[in-house]
């Protein structure tokens, strides 16, 4: 299934009426509940972690950008089903390796919004007909302690355990949530490339679904690169 999404962040305070969702902290959700918003609330921790050394396989963080890796206060929408958002979302974002590779490293940006939950579950996954499988290559358990949503520009990182990776295949990075979750978390939307699009995809009413955006998410792959 091919989606289409719009984001328009000058009309982003008119929808906030009609929101999903609305958090204590003044987040909120597009009325669809698919991407979260912060309005206003840009606070700069310092620096970010220091970047793998390990060859590049994929890249969505801003790097060379002196003002942030990504954007603080706007992400793609990540909720248990016990959430205040009422239902599951997950989200992810594909890549595809130039050659044959071991990821060996994730680095990445998933901020907290709310919940007695604080841990996602991070994923890799194989492509089916343009979504990810029904069960990942590999996943990890994470706790998001690096940044809280709106405020920038921590990175979380997690080892990808030197998964091998066949170049010209398209895969894919996701965060899911167990099954008895209730956190409500964003997957900082990345902005290294605002023009091309890429391939992206949300599970929603139990069922992934496909689309293209220019904004990706905050997430880099690196490991061994022939």
């Amino acid at each position: 299934m091919k989606r289409t999404i719009v984001v328009l962040s000058v009309i982003v305070l008119a929808f906030s009426l009609t929101a999903f969702a609305a958090s204590k902290n003044g987040a909120f959700t597009s009325p669809d509940g698919r991407i979260t918003f912060m309005p206003g609330r840009a606070v700069n921790h310092g620096s970010p972690a220091a970047q793998s050394k390990d060859p590049v396989i994929f890249n969505e963080l801003a790097t060379k950008d002196p003002n942030g890796l990504y954007w603080c206060c706007e992400g793609w929408t990540v909720s248990g089903p016990n959430s205040v958002i009422g239902e599951e979302i997950w989200y992810a974002q594909a890549f595809t390796p130039a050659a044959n590779s071991h990821a060996k490293k994730l680095t990445f940006q998933i901020s907290y919004v709310e919940g007695t939950y604080t841990d996602v579950v991070l994923a890799i996954y194989a492509d089916c007909s343009g979504v990810p499988c029904a069960t990942p290559l590999k996943h990890w358990t994470v706790t998001l302690d690096t940044e809280t949503f709106g405020t920038c520009c921590a990175v979380e990182t997690h080892s990808a355990g030197n998964l091998a990776l066949t170049g010209g295949t398209q895969y894919w990075v996701a965060a899911t949530t167990e099954a008895a979750s209730d956190i409500w978390a964003a997957f900082n939307m990345g902005v290294y490339d605002q023009v091309d699009d890429t391939n992206q995809a949300d599970y929603v009413s139990g069922t992934w679904g496909a689309f293209s955006y220019s904004l990706s998410a905050a997430v880099e792959v690196t490991g061994t690169v022939p």
